[in-house]
């Protein structure tokens, strides 16, 4: 197998590893198994970041970090931020208030049963802390969400990272197809069937990664990506080397060079085994 130069000096094929958090590198009980956490560590410490890149806010990605014993810099908002080591932010890419705003209108009066979370930096905003969809989603993160209003919380950002929006499948698709029509130059993905993620036009999890391997002093052929979801297709594809989850759906698994186990069965470390090897140095 060809090998290039890495940055740091040595041949080696790989220099970076990005990965997506839930149903990737986390189990079904949201955990990062020892054997891989330990993998990881072991190739950071040879100077390959492990880089950490979801759909979840900065907050919500520093315990992941601290259980896989990690501090790389993170791709945060599907792309929309890019914190460094120390949670100072590299890239960010907001949506305006004014047309965050107006969505939010639109959601409300048109879609009354639709949950509505805004994100903007460390900040996370819902209508109704006592839904049961933002009550699961603090138990997942363990992070408390904040009531609030959109325009006058996010006034001197002046902008928005992200709306994430939460309800049955139909509603989600019923919302998807609205947006699409209205704001053709927004980004609008589900994360999975009941969760919709709504950006700036230009966010996709493949742009953060390319801007951490212009910072790495690496090509993108030098990173290995690992995804299960439908926003994790662009990275996938944008990379030479990728793996799908096996609990991944088959329009994903389709979009990624390689299949790995699922993420039950530590499907992450065996890919990361197939590229790096078993203990090499």
């Amino acid at each position: 197998m060809e090998t290039v130069k890495g940055n740091t000096g040595g041949s080696r094929k790989y220099r970076a590893i990005f990965s997506d958090i839930d149903g990737t590198l986390l189990n079904s009980s949201h955990q990062v198994t020892p054997d891989t956490a330990k993998e990881i560590q072991r190739l950071e410490a040879q100077g390959i970041p492990f880089v950490l890149v979801s759909a979840r806010m900065p907050e919500a990605m520093f315990t992941i970090q601290a259980q896989a014993g990690i501090s790389s810099p993170m791709v945060c908002y599907s792309g929309a931020l890019v914190v460094g080591k120390d949670g100072e932010h590299l890239y960010s890419c907001q949506m305006g208030l004014e047309e965050a705003v107006k969505i939010k209108t639109m959601i409300n009066e048109e879609y009354p049963s639709i949950c509505c979370n805004t994100y903007g930096g460390s900040k996370w905003l819902v209508d109704d802390d006592q839904s049961p969809w933002v009550m699961r989603e603090e138990s997942i993160t363990t992070l408390k969400s904040s009531v609030g209003d959109v325009e006058s919380t996010f006034a001197e950002a002046r902008g928005i990272h992200k709306f994430l929006l939460m309800g049955e499948g139909e509603e989600i698709i019923k919302v998807q197809e609205r947006l699409h029509k209205d704001y053709p130059h927004l980004t609008v993905a589900r994360s999975n069937e009941y969760y919709l993620e709504v950006m700036d036009g230009t966010v996709r999890k493949s742009e953060g990664v390319k801007f951490l391997c212009d910072y790495f002093g690496i090509s993108m052929d030098q990173a290995v990506a690992f995804g299960d979801g439908h926003n994790d297709i662009d990275m996938l594809q944008a990379v030479k080397t990728s793996y799908a989850m096996a609990n991944a759906p088959k329009e994903i698994q389709e979009s990624a060079s390689r299949i790995t186990l699922d993420n039950d069965h530590e499907g992450l470390l065996a890919g990361l085994r197939e590229c790096f090897g078993e203990g090499e140095n």
